[in-house]
């Protein structure tokens, strides 16, 4: 239940993060604390940055269509290989879609394909959106991609 502030139930839902750098600070601030962590999606760049925070975690990652676990990073997981198109329309530009799930909160990346330059990270923290996205939505793409060994 929210808390009562001034007499009426206050939520916070979600943040947009000034830039992409903010954004990657936060969720490395995140995976310090954070046991089980499910990644889809996200640029092959951006997991490398995280991999030394990626260390003894319960982790589960949906790697974007195409690309093959970074053996040089000592990532321990399982690994699947996405076999969907999953995008955004970002201010008009189409863009891939990613996503780094905790228990708590869940955050949204917008990433170019052909750079793998991040246009934008934005927070999801509303409990009931959170347990849909991690449990639910991860579940899925993990159920239809293709798993490696």
């Amino acid at each position: 239940m929210a808390p009562i502030v001034d007499g009426k139930y206050e939520q916070k839902i979600s943040t947009v993060y000034a830039t992409p750098q903010e954004g990657i600070e936060e969720i490395k601030q995140k995976l310090k604390h954070g046991r089980k962590v499910r990644i889809s999606n996200i640029p092959m760049n951006l997991l490398l940055e995280l991999a030394p925070f990626l260390v003894e975690k319960d982790l589960k990652i949906v790697l974007p269509e195409g690309e093959i676990p970074p053996v040089e990073s000592g990532i321990v997981a399982e690994f699947a290989v996405a076999k969907a198109k999953i995008y955004v329309d970002y201010k008009g530009r189409e863009a891939a879609s990613g996503s780094i799930g905790f228990s708590d909160i869940v955050y949204n990346i917008a990433w170019l394909k052909e750079s793998s330059e991040i246009l934008d990270i934005s927070a999801m923290e509303y409990s009931k959106c959170v347990k849909c996205m991690v449990n639910e939505t991860f579940d899925s793409a993990w159920r239809y991609s293709q798993k490696l060994q």
